[in-house]
């Protein structure tokens, strides 16, 4: 809100309560309190606040403005929340963090409108491997006890390695 602003708010306040009491440096003290919340968010608090009271301060103008937009955030995109999706990539995690941030500003600000799916699916398109194949030792069976590709090497008739025999390796390293 610009200090123009300020005053329209404050000759607004006092139109909505006529019995408290303004001067000059009203609107100064209110934009040293209220200038970061835009004029309209703040006109609506103070009639809101107006509505059960006869006097309105600039802190019970902050307290409507964050408690409104607490309540419009509330339906947003989140964990257990509905869904909603990001503009951005999942896998470039600082730009999707991002992204959640802004969506969430925007819905407190009540500016999250739903977007057209073909809007939603333009970045579409990213080449997704189709390797199917399982590479590395496992993808071969064990030369030295035998373990069939996928399971295992065994260590005797019962045991399991957590590792893989070195012959296993080698024979992997030679097939790839």
């Amino acid at each position: 809100m610009t200090p123009d602003e300020t005053v329209i708010l404050a000759r607004y306040v006092r139109a909505l309560c006529p019995q408290q009491k303004f001067d000059e440096y009203t609107p100064d003290a209110w934009h040293d309190v209220l200038g970061d919340i835009p004029l309209d968010a703040a006109r609506a608090a103070a009639a809101t606040v107006a509505r059960r009271q006869p006097f309105v301060s600039p802190a019970e103008i902050r307290a409507a403005y964050t408690a409104q937009r607490e309540n419009t955030a509330a339906d947003i995109q989140g964990p257990g929340l509905p869904a909603a999706i990001p503009d951005a990539d999942p896998d470039d995690i600082p730009a999707y963090l991002a992204a959640v941030k802004e969506q969430r500003t925007r819905a407190a600000d009540g500016n999250l409108r739903p977007r057209p799916v073909k809007e939603l699916l333009a970045g579409v398109g990213r080449t997704i491997p189709t390797q199917t194949r399982q590479t590395g030792p496992l993808s071969i069976a064990c030369p030295y006890c035998g373990a069939a590709p996928m399971h295992r090497c065994r260590r005797g008739e019962t045991g399991l390695l957590v590792g893989y025999h070195p012959s296993r390796i080698d024979a992997a390293k030679a097939t790839a």
